[in-house]
């Protein structure tokens, strides 16, 4: 049996109508970061929690497997330009799932040095917080496939908690 152009074009929309149903399918889940905490000083830095929001929007239960970040905090100069240190970047690697229509905050510890604070220290014991600027991706697992979801938050700590 010969292949027409007809039974070929029949085979290719079907094939982009699959695609686009899935697709139609998933919804990009909404990653927030709601924000960060001081959870403890010690005697060579400290560690501070992500409070990272995921919003679930599909009808299935979306698992991740880890989530990267990168932690900026600001050095505002005498001269009052704002230069940004990198303080922490890493890999939280603990699973956790977020069900259909759900959403569920995972907090994740980010442990820093004094070192890593630079020019930026001077200015945090004297004022007692601190600005910071947080990127990061989470790698979600859903039935139909991985996708890496993206987060971005700025904000400022105090040295007493939550800021």
């Amino acid at each position: 049996m010969r292949w027409s152009w007809s039974r070929s074009l029949v085979a290719v929309a079907a094939f982009l109508s699959l695609g686009a149903c899935a697709s139609a399918v998933f919804q990009q889940p909404e990653v927030r970061l709601e924000g960060v905490q001081l959870a403890g000083l010690g005697l060579r830095g400290g560690t501070l929690l992500f409070n990272v929001e995921v919003t679930n929007p599909n009808r299935f239960t979306l698992s991740a497997e880890e989530l990267t970040y990168q932690l900026s905090i600001a050095d505002t100069r005498a001269s009052g330009d704002t230069l940004w240190l990198d303080l922490a970047s890493g890999t939280y690697a603990e699973p956790f799932s977020v069900g259909g229509g759900e959403t569920a905050t995972v907090q994740v510890p980010v442990e820093f040095t004094y070192a890593g604070l630079g020019g930026a220290a001077a200015s945090i014991l004297r004022a007692g917080t601190f600005s910071y600027r947080a990127t990061g991706t989470v790698d979600v697992r859903t039935p139909l496939g991985s996708r890496e979801v993206p987060f971005r938050r700025g904000g400022m700590v105090t040295l007493m908690g939550a800021g």
